[in-house]
């Protein structure tokens, strides 16, 4: 299963008002599309992004994980 297609199933199965963290087991490297990905889904008023958490280690402060609200 394509990672786009796993996070679609896992924002499809949220309730309305339902808060989950998104990426949080992914790579930092898949993240990049994940937040875009996200961002989409945002602006199609199907979940909100309520949060983004940047790493520390590597010093770049990626995105690692998304904080959504599904709609």
């Amino acid at each position: 299963m394509s990672l786009y297609n796993q996070i679609s199933d896992e924002i499809g199965q949220m309730a309305a008002g339902e808060q989950k963290w998104i990426g949080q087991d992914l790579p930092l490297e898949s993240m990049m599309a994940v937040v875009l990905m996200l961002k989409d889904l945002d602006e199609e008023k199907v979940i909100k992004v309520r949060r983004q958490n940047r790493e520390t280690h590597t010093g770049r402060k990626q995105v690692d994980r998304v904080l959504v609200e599904k709609l």
